[in-house]
Parts: C-alpha cells; sequence; structure tokens
C-alpha cells in the first residue's frame, strides 16, 4: 500500500520526527512512503531533510507558503493525483486543513493526524486550529497522539468531536535503537562533550524555541550545584534561543557546568549514559525526548502538564513538577540525584513502560491498520 504524507514542514519537531520512525517501519508492514512538505524548503523548513535522506525517503517541496494560498487546493491536489497513493495522511494542522480537501478532488481517502494539546489561542491562531479540527473531522479519521490530546480537541471542540473518526494512536520509539545499556558496555559520554566520568549528568534533549523549558533548566542550575557540585546539565539541541541561553548561563555563572551539544544524531547513544532526562515544558502532547528516555531506562523530571504524565507517571517512572519554577525543578532533581536506588527503580520501570505502551513496531502497526480501513472505506475510529 503507498501512503502519501502531507506535512506542513520539514522543520525541526516530534511530527517530522515520526516520519523517520514510520519509514523504519514501513516494510515490515508492506507500505511505501512518499513525503511530501507544504512549505519551501526555506528558512529552516528543510532541517529534518538529511535524517529523511537517511531513511531513505525523498521528500517533495510543494511551495506553498500561507493557508489562504489561491492555488495551494489544487497544487495539492494534482501532487496527490501525481503520487499515485493509495491513502493520504496530513500532519499538523495546515496540512489537516488543506489534504483532506485536495485529497477528495484527487479522489484518495484522506485521514489527519495533530499531534499537540489545545491551549486557549486568540485571533488567527485560533482560526486556525478550528478550522484544522472541523476539516480533519470530515476526513476519514482524525489521529490524537495522546489521550490528553483527544480529550482536550473533544471538549474545545464538541460540534467536531465524532468517535467514529476520532482515535487515539500514540506515538512509539525503536525499542532496539533507544535501550539501557548492557553491563559491558563504556558508560562514558562521547569525549567531545568535555563531561569529566563519573559526574551526574542531566540531559534536556530538544529544538531551543519558546515553550521547551531549556531557560528553566538553566535557571534551576545555581541550586543544584549547590547540592551536586560536579553535575553538569547537557543541553541537546540548537536553536533560536541557543545565544540567550549561553548568556544566562554565563550571568548566573554555571557556564562551566553547562554543555552544549547541538544539535545531533547519536541521541539513543547519549541518553543512556545520562543520569536523568529533565523537560520542564510548558505543554506538549506526548513529547518525543521522555519516549526516548524512558525506552533508554533513564528516569525523567518534567512538567505536569498535557500528555506527559502518559510517559513520565510520578512515584513511578519519573518526578513531575507542577509549576514551571525553576526552584522546584531544581528540588525535584536534587531529590532524583541523591536517590540511586529510586532512580534505578524508576528506570527499570520506564522502560518497562515503553515496552508495553511506546513500541514503534506497535505504533506502526495500528497506524497500518488505519490506513487498511481507510482503503477500505471505513472511519479510523472503526478500525
Amino acid at each position: 500500500m503507498k501512503i502519501l504524507v502531507v506535512i506542513d514542514s520539514l522543520s525541526f519537531g516530534g511530527a517530522e520526527n515520526v516520519l523517520v520512525t514510520l519509514a523504519a517501519e514501513a516494510p515490515r508492514l508492506g507500505l511505501a512512503l512518499d513525503v511530501l512538505s507544504l512549505a519551501p524548503p526555506t528558512d529552516g523548513r528543510d532541517a529534518w531533510l538529511p535524517r529523511l535522506h537517511g531513511a531513505g525517503l525523498k521528500p517533495e517541496f510543494l511551495g506553498v507558503e500561507r493557508l489562504v494560498q489561491r492555488d495551494a487546493v489544487p497544487t495539492l491536489a494534482r501532487a496527490i493525483t501525481r503520487s499515485g497513493c493509495d491513502v493520504v495522511h496530513a500532519h499538523l494542522e495546515t496540512a489537516s486543513t488543506l489534504a483532506p480537501i485536495a485529497a477528495r478532488l484527487a479522489r484518495r481517502p484522506a485521514l489527519c493526524t495533530l499531534h499537540h494539546v489545545p491551549v486557549p489561542l486568540t485571533g488567527r491562531e485560533a482560526w486556525r486550529e478550528r478550522l484544522a479540527v472541523m476539516i480533519g473531522s470530515r476526513s476519514a479519521g482524525l489521529i490524537m497522539v495522546s489521550h490528553a490530546s483527544y480529550d482536550g480537541f473533544a471538549a474545545r471542540y464538541p460540534r467536531s468531536y465524532d468517535p467514529s473518526r476520532w482515535k487515539v494512536v500514540r506515538n512509539g520509539v525503536d525499542l532496539e535503537r533507544f535501550r539501557p545499556l548492557a553491563a559491558n558496555e563504556r558508560r562514558t559520554l562521547p569525549a567531545e562533550l568535555g563531561v569529566p566520568p563519573d559526574v551526574p549528568v542531566v540531559a534536556v534533549v530538544g529544538h531551543m524555541r519558546i515553550g521547551k523549558g531549556q531557560d528553566i533548566a538553566v535557571r534551576a542550575w545555581p541550586h543544584v550545584l549547590s547540592v551536586e557540585p560536579e553535575a553538569r546539565l547537557l543541553l541537546v539541541g540548537d536553536g533560536p534561543l541557543e545565544q540567550g541561553l549561553r548568556r544566562l548561563a554565563r550571568d548566573l555563572g554555571v557556564d562551566s557546568h553547562v554543555v552544549f551539544a547541538g544539535a545531533r544524531d547519536d541521541v539513543h547513544e547519549i541518553l543512556p549514559r545520562t543520569t536523568l532526562v529533565l523537560l520542564p515544558t510548558r505543554m506538549e502532547a506526548l513529547p518525543t525526548a521522555l519516549l526516548e528516555a524512558a525506552a533508554c531506562g533513564v528516569p525523567a523530571v518534567a512538567t505536569r502538564v498535557g500528555g506527559v504524565p502518559e510517559v513520565v507517571i510520578d512515584g513511578k517512572t519519573g518526578w513531575l513538577v507542577d509549576h514551571l519554577v525553576p526552584e522546584d525543578f531544581a528540588d525535584a532533581l536534587c531529590s532524583a540525584l541523591q536517590g540511586p536506588t529510586e532512580r534505578e527503580r524508576r528506570g527499570l520501570a520506564a522502560r518497562g513502560l515503553a515496552e508495553q505502551s511506546f513500541s514503534s513496531r506497535d505504533w506502526a502497526r495500528q497506524l497500518s491498520a488505519s490506513y487498511a480501513a481507510v482503503a477500505a472505506g471505513r472511519r479510523v475510529g472503526r478500525a
């Protein structure tokens, strides 16, 4: 079965990462993937391209700059027809608005996935979300990546809610690639990071943009160092806030204990060699970084928002913090760093949860079943 994935852009993000995971699982399920980015490859909107090329995908860029662009729907409809696909799968808001209409013109079935949790919005942003949910709900299926997302959208848009079309399919992670270290594996981090052996390492993995919370992590670090003087904060990723975060670390006098690792392709090697993963996020539907940490058997400290509690179960697989206050995160980190037995227990439980609920293989099977249902003229809620 041939699937055309239509996505807003190929910037850094969880939705884009899903395409790489699906590409790895597709051959086992008899799926062939084509990827179409609505946005052109400018202004960083092709950042994920090398990863997709590495997965064997050769995305096409349609050049749609705006949702209301006059030729957007007919241009997309022609691309869908050219692809010869059996099913169109739209990801994110713009694609979930345009693709179902274009797919109908091209006489192809479509389903959509939204990767966020609804938050208070006004103006144009509120209009964009409402339109995506309304049109996505009229496709063969609207998939949410967490129960928090499903419940949030159902409460906000009761007129669009349709249990025969709506479905939760939680993203998964490759449990063979992301795994705990074996007893005989070297436990030191890559030498270029400059992290001494045998010191506590807390990792924050994510694009450095507003909302991810790296600033909260840096502000919490002076207090952490007062309890664990050798601890390192490892920031993996890059983005528009990086220089500001570097200045903040210098201003707080912790820059010698904050490591900026940049964007890396060896996160699966880094995570199992860390002590904890930290995510002081302001809102997430289902954070990929936490799924990967759980798969590596590394417990996490994270904010109790959105779909985070579906991965980080307080007292079982990690520690949840209720407020975006640096001191609260520092207290949770210090408690976790000073309890090695408890960390080990929660890390083992995190890996168990990943095996039970977040396997990329199981996730891909669920998607494949949804594709088969849609291709057969059924809705995903009844797949």
